[in-house]
């Protein structure tokens, strides 16, 4: 029993001894033992807490700013919508309407004709007529006048492509080659821009002689 004793002491001691080993060997490589922590990890534990805390708390600031500028982009967004369908129809009514302070001085010229004619229902004097016409149609020619309207001049002018429509071209002693005879219809600019060109005949050039044989024809036709 005491031999038992004895190697059970002998065991109790030698395990003792190695734990302490093992204790020194951490120490020396720098190893910290389970359940002790130094003052110094400590000190490092609570600055890294400390680093995160700050982290948290820059990432919750960057999300409230974030949040903040994309509400802020939906409003300008909302807004810049509602602006461009405000000016959407804005722009179609002036379209729309573009025309209004002409029409509206262009119906005066109309109560005029309609006067006008129902006096000539009643009157057979064609001299009044023609003068109440002729008054009504100064009216309108200074109407549109007033609003940039310009006949374009034709006949004795020089021909102008970009003014002119050439519909014929004839010899002629009267006017040289290139100058315009005669106007089949009427021409208008607006402001600077043609909104109708005028048709017109263009002369050639003097006319030219006739040729012996193309006389005799002619004598000989007449003859017959």
């Amino acid at each position: 029993m005491k031999k038992d004793e004895n190697e059970k002491k002998q065991n109790e001691v030698k395990s003792s001894d190695q734990e302490i080993e093992k204790v020194t060997e951490k120490k020396e490589k720098g190893e910290t033992p389970l359940g002790e922590i130094t003052i110094k990890q400590q000190k490092e534990m609570q600055k890294e807490m400390t680093e995160v805390q700050v982290l948290k708390e820059r990432l919750d600031e960057s999300e409230k700013e974030c949040k903040k500028l994309e509400d802020r982009l939906l409003r300008v967004a909302a807004d810049f919508d509602n602006f461009k369908k405000r000016t959407a129809k804005e722009f179609a009514n002036l379209i729309k309407f573009a025309n209004q302070d002409l029409i509206a001085k262009l119906t005066d010229t109309l109560d005029n004709f309609e006067r006008a004619l129902d006096s000539a229902k009643n009157s057979s004097d064609f001299d009044s007529f023609h003068k109440g016409v002729e008054l009504i149609y100064n009216h309108l020619k200074d109407i549109l006048t007033k609003d940039g309207l310009k006949e374009i001049k034709t006949k004795g002018e020089k021909f102008d492509p970009n003014l002119h429509e050439a519909v014929s071209q004839i010899e002629s002693d009267g006017y040289p080659e290139g100058v315009i005879v005669q106007e089949i219809s009427k021409g208008y600019i607006l402001k600077d821009r043609v909104i109708k060109a005028p048709k017109v005949i263009v002369s050639k050039g003097k006319v030219k002689e006739k040729k012996g044989e193309e006389k005799k024809a002619e004598k000989k036709e007449r003859k017959d």
